[in-house]
């Protein structure tokens, strides 16, 4: 026996039964030998392939009959046909932990991106071509499970009281592109309070405890117009598509199907519940400001709405949900302020409640 060759040390796997069992490959310039207590079988350098090297970790040596050997990584192996042909470089990436830490801060900055940037472009560039009627339809079915699910009750409103208010919303409405698909609906709602929001499709829905907290109709056609904004900007679609988009790269990254699932199942009080972003609020507070302008009244009524209802902080959670929903900003109300032109007028030039 030829003692100068290069002999390797390690474990046989046959192919099959799946017990290791201690064996030495003996390599020369155009074959290895594999010796075990049992046998010895011979084997052409071409017909190996070498697993890929990670770290420091054993590699695999592909054996042309199925079996497996494995051994330490070393550089005697290097010379043997490799798995993978850009192993090297990618094995000295590995092997340097400045790389590797590096490599981690890139793909959370472009994660990052692309949630703060790349998801909100996305959405705002496919909502258009999602057809209205399934918007409506989602809406629709939205408002559906939510009173199944009794979140939703019927409203306690006197006739009266919602009358003069849809003939309010009618008057908002009127003339505006979304104007067909636009409606309102009141319901009471003890579980989630003091709120307004806009499904998907054009429905709106108020709370009896909305406009239990308004003072006059100008406050309720306020916090109505902000609704008709995020409709018109369809502000829940986008977020629909934005956070559907972050659900599925988190399950698909952690493997956990039943988290999707469950929040596919959980999209009414998603959608019912949406606390849009700073930009979609803006934008529809700047719609609205612009929409009770248009009909007489003062943009003064939304902030003076908002600034009670963030008086009430800690005293009514009831009075807290739509808070909590669209936060209330100083920023927002300041907005409010400059949109009216009469500096801090405390009382709404508009209809007061009869």
């Amino acid at each position: 026996m030829n003692t100068d060759r290069p002999i390797l040390q390690g474990s046989w796997f046959d192919g099959m039964t799946p017990v290791a069992i201690p064996a030495s490959l003996h390599l020369d310039g155009h074959g290895v030998t594999l010796n075990t207590d049992r046998e010895s079988r011979n084997y052409e350098i071409a017909r190996l392939s070498v697993s890929p090297r990670t770290g420091h970790a054993p590699r695999f040596i592909l054996l042309p009959d199925g079996g497996q050997f494995l051994c330490a990584d070393g550089h005697v192996l290097d010379p043997l046909p490799q798995e993978s042909p850009s192993e090297g470089p990618v094995a000295w990436l590995e092997s340097r932990v400045a790389f590797a830490l590096a490599g981690v801060a890139i793909i959370f900055a472009l994660v990052g991106f692309g949630y703060f940037y790349g998801l909100p472009w996305a959405a705002e560039r496919i909502v258009p071509r999602i057809p209205i009627a399934t918007e409506v339809s989602l809406g629709k079915t939205t408002l559906a499970w939510l009173d199944d699910h009794h979140w939703l009750r019927p409203s306690r409103l006197k006739r009266s009281r919602r009358e003069e208010i849809r003939t309010s919303f009618d008057e908002l409405r009127s003339g505006l592109p979304m104007e067909q698909y636009l409606h309102l609906k009141f319901r009471d709602a003890p579980f989630i309070g003091a709120n307004a929001f806009a499904l998907p499709g054009g429905t709106i829905v108020i709370t009896d405890q909305m406009v239990a907290e308004t003072r006059n109709l100008a406050e309720v056609e306020a916090v109505l117009g902000h609704e008709i904004g995020h409709v018109e900007h369809r502000h829940a679609m986008r977020s629909l598509l934005q956070n559907s988009a972050v659900a599925l790269v988190a399950a698909t990254l952690t493997g956990d199907a039943a988290s999707l699932s469950t929040a596919v199942a959980g999209l009414p009080v998603v959608l019912a519940r949406t606390r849009y972003s700073r930009e979609f609020e803006s934008e529809a507070d700047e719609y609205d400001f612009a929409l009770l302008k248009k009909h007489g009244v003062s943009p003064m009524a939304f902030a003076i709405l908002m600034q009670r209802l963030s008086a009430k902080t800690g005293k009514n959670d009831g009075a807290l949900a739509f808070l909590s929903t669209h936060p209330v900003t100083a920023e927002r109300i300041r907005r409010a302020e400059e949109a009216a032109g009469t500096g801090r007028v405390r009382r709404p030039n508009a209809r007061k409640r009869p």
